[in-house]
């Protein structure tokens, strides 16, 4: 009688865990999230603007017609062995007109900073990844010398984290790679625009095969924005925008 009692036993919690075994198959590992905190809207200091004025780096004559030149770099790395990369100290990409032009040409000119989170929650481990970080960029109009022809160029196109917190065991990197220049506008109007594509490649503990995350983001000259994701990677409603009077001053090197 012992002998049945415990295989009964035995029987009746092999049946209980089966469905408790395939809930946890069912229940994904992880999810992923990229969510908008918020958004300012602030006019250019005349230090910004003077740094403008001043483009490092190489430039490539993308659309000779419209005068739009890539001045920057086309690919940095933001995050690598989860931490800041090296490359933010001189990391921005920046559409502006080829020729020489100085603070006052971009008395108009505005500033918009975003700040998002993106996080990986882990069924077992909890929130997993946690990264907070800005995307910013100034946008505004220019006038060739003498009047005949005016645009609306881009500058200081940068990605940069402010916090990163990641469980034991966890790898991640993000890179930033830019388009050329395009011009959305006409040849009398310019309108140059950039797309950013943001690939983020993480990993679970243990593991040596990382998965990848796409978020494509495309801005232009008129301040406009527009986000897409690729991947397990989705984007949040974008909440209202802030304006804000007071530019910070914002050091890129």
């Amino acid at each position: 009688m012992t002998l049945l009692r415990t295989a009964l036993t035995a029987l009746l919690s092999v049946s209980f865990a089966l469905p408790a075994c395939a809930a946890a198959a069912e229940r994904e590992e992880t999810v992923q999230s990229n969510t908008l905190l918020s958004e300012t809207v602030s006019p250019l200091t005349p230090a910004e603007a003077m740094a403008v004025a001043a483009p490092r780096g190489e430039k490539v004559v993308v659309i000779p017609a419209a005068l739009i030149i890539l001045a920057g770099a086309k690919v940095w790395n933001v995050i690598m062995d989860n931490r800041p990369s090296a490359d933010l100290a001189s990391a921005y990409a920046s559409a502006i007109p080829g020729f020489d032009f100085n603070w006052n040409e971009l008395s108009a000119w505005k500033k918009v900073t975003r700040k998002y989170r993106f996080t990986i929650d882990h069924w077992l481990q909890g929130r997993a990844v946690d990264i907070v970080y800005e995307l910013s960029y100034y946008y505004g109009p220019i006038a060739l010398p003498g009047g005949k022809l005016r645009g609306h160029y881009l500058a200081n196109f940068v990605i940069k984290p402010e916090v990163i917190d990641l469980k034991w065991g966890w790898k991640v990197a993000l890179t930033a790679a830019m388009s050329d220049p395009m011009n959305i506008g006409t040849a009398e109007e310019p309108v140059a625009m950039l797309n950013a594509d943001l690939k983020w490649q993480y990993a679970k503990p243990l593991s040596t095969t990382p998965k990848i995350g796409m978020n494509s983001v495309s801005v232009n000259g008129l301040g406009e924005l527009g986000e897409e994701s690729y991947g397990d990677l989705t984007i949040a409603p974008v909440p209202a925008g802030e304006q804000r009077a007071d530019a910070p001053q914002v050091k890129w090197d």
